[in-house]
């Protein structure tokens, strides 16, 4: 005899889950027992709440490309759960979600199964043990083929329930892949010409066509292109190449918005995530597209010259030998003279101080300098993802992850938990502001704290905790909007001694508040082993780029010595 839940811990495995994060309850504690028990995993990674499991689950899937899979109670658990697996959806992640039945009154149907399949592409509840490997198996594989959640939910008589027969794993459990489509010939050669006709071609590189990074920079020198990425592709190619021009969006790079300003022609690499608001309006013949599906394309029906619908790197490789060389580099190199000039503003930026106040754009930038091979850098939202655009350089080798559609406020320290247990041999940094450390990031310190032991032979995993005292993304959307630089901070942050919280909850921590140890301080972090809080307190009167520009007009005459955009001085602490 074999126990159901024992089987679901097996067939997770073969489809290569090797970590499922949760919580316990009573209505899914046979399945979290049988994961605990489980001979060669998957591991169960308890974390404090639904959302953050969720969150955790949907980073592993990102960071290894595989299925992410989170387990919760249900009732007020699988509601806990959305906020994450919302997440997972926006995102495009392959997330499964087990999650347990709650009892449901006669006639009401399954109030959990009707929460969770409005963010799911797949949703089932398992109504008999012998047929839970096969609805175990078509969630499994809608969520990967089509990118996003699955739902199961599972009663806890189905998991309680023993079957005769087969071994656990057996029954062809692994996700067959789905075949590629390939593109047609003529639209090849169509998307060949336009390319070719291009004057100032830009490349728009989105997540899902990060595979075809390599083929992208090839296109990229023929054409004399610059290339912009979205920002959960941004580090699919290293920040060194002298035409990537950082990422495209509302709060992206400078460089990347004057590029496709400019531009007269548009190739968009598996760009589902582009915001199209940002794209330049569109011109006859001139917006190629290259999507997996034909429903990826952010685009309106008819705008895009030529759509290709493919693997996206078999696309470009078919399209590359009917390309030819640029005659000319001006259109080059007006690019490379964009990024390098505004890669030299940027650390112009970091070097600005109020006097003795810590600039965070210092605190990105010295970290970029000091960064180890093949580390994962997280990013939460806030002021903390400016930075991160703005100054972070990554390497050949190196990972980013964030909350890229949704910006959920404190999904970094989540995410930075799951990169830890998904990738052991990495160093990991997330960089999170202190309002959305409040939001959930303090809890999973303890998820951290019960795996010190393991956690501390590897390699560093470091909380970057930005302390200004004020939500400073909203501070400086409302100065922006009033174009006004004066307005007072709106939405003050408790104040906390993040540091002191971290060495009472067990961990390390480190404090600083001074511009001249900033680097010392990163050097000497990244240098160990372990977790460990690092707290910048830091100037939440250090505008972002896109709120410079906006409040600039305002905050002068008799205001002038007041205005913190007049005062940035070079002034080391």
């Amino acid at each position: 005899m074999v126990n159901m839940s024992e089987v679901v811990a097996a067939r997770l495995r073969h489809m290569g889950v090797d970590r499922v994060y949760g919580t316990p309850g009573l209505a899914v504690d046979p399945l979290v027992d049988a994961l605990r028990g489980a001979p060669g995993g998957p591991a169960f990674v308890q974390a404090r709440g639904e959302e953050s499991a969720a969150l955790m689950a949907c980073a592993d899937a990102k960071l290894t490309g595989g299925l992410g899979c989170c387990v919760a109670p249900p009732g007020a658990g699988a509601l806990r759960l959305l906020g994450g697996l919302y997440d997972a959806a926006a995102d495009r992640a392959p997330v499964l979600a087990l999650v347990g039945a709650d009892p449901a009154p006669r006639g009401t149907g399954n109030r959990t199964v009707r929460h969770l399949a409005e963010v799911s592409v797949y949703c089932e509840e398992v109504s008999g043990p012998e047929l839970a490997g096969d609805a175990l198996r078509r969630a499994a594989r809608a969520a990967v083929t089509d990118r996003g959640v699955a739902s199961l939910v599972v009663p806890r008589r189905v998991l309680e329930a023993d079957l005769p027969g087969a071994p656990p794993g057996e029954d062809g459990a692994l996700i067959p892949a789905r075949p590629a489509r390939r593109p047609a010939a003529d639209d090849v050669r169509r998307a060949a010409e336009a390319l070719c006709g291009a004057a100032r071609p830009v490349i728009v590189l989105g997540n899902a066509g990060r595979a075809a990074a390599g083929a992208a920079t090839g296109v990229a020198r023929l054409l004399g292109a610059g290339i912009v990425t979205t920002a959960l592709a941004r580090d699919a190619l290293p920040d060194g190449l002298p035409y990537l021009a950082g990422v495209a969006g509302p709060l992206g790079s400078e460089a990347a918005a004057t590029l496709l300003r400019e531009c007269d022609t548009l190739l968009l690499l598996g760009a589902e995530d582009v915001d199209p608001a940002v794209l330049p309006a569109p011109r006859a013949g001139r917006i190629v597209t290259v999507d997996r599906e034909p429903g990826d394309c952010p685009l309106a029906a008819g705008v895009a010259a030529v759509r290709l619908t493919g693997d996206v790197t078999a696309c470009l490789r078919a399209v590359l030998p009917l390309l030819h060389r640029a005659g000319q580099r001006a259109w080059r190199n007006r690019v490379e003279r964009l990024v390098r000039d505004w890669r030299a503003d940027g650390e112009a930026r970091s070097s600005r101080y109020f006097g003795t106040s810590v600039n965070p754009r210092s605190v990105v930038a010295e970290l970029s300098e000091r960064l180890p091979d093949r580390s994962v850098v997280v990013t939460d939202s806030g002021t903390a993802l400016d930075w991160w655009t703005r100054h972070l350089r990554l390497r050949n080798g190196m990972r980013s992850l964030l909350s890229g559609q949704l910006g959920t406020p404190g999904a970094a320290v989540p995410y930075a938990v799951a990169a830890r247990f998904a990738a052991p041999d990495r160093p990991v940094i997330a960089l999170v502001g202190d309002g959305a450390f409040q939001s959930g990031g303090l809890n999973e310190l303890i998820t951290v704290r019960r795996h010190l032991d393991r956690l501390a032979q590897l390699p560093p995993l470091v909380f970057c905790v930005l302390n200004n005292g004020d939500l400073n993304r909203l501070t400086w959307q409302r100065r922006a909007a009033a174009r006004d630089p004066l307005v007072p901070p709106s939405a003050e942050v408790p104040a906390l001694p993040y540091a002191e919280l971290a060495r009472l909850a067990g961990l390390p921590a480190v404090r600083c508040d001074r511009p001249r140890f900033v680097a010392s301080v990163w050097a000497g972090v990244l240098a160990g082993r372990g977790p460990v809080v690092l707290e910048f307190v830091v100037d939440g009167e250090m505008p972002p780029d896109w709120a410079e520009a906006g409040t600039a007009a305002r905050g002068t005459g008799r205001n002038a010595s007041r205005n913190p955009l007049a005062k940035l001085l070079r002034v080391p602490g």
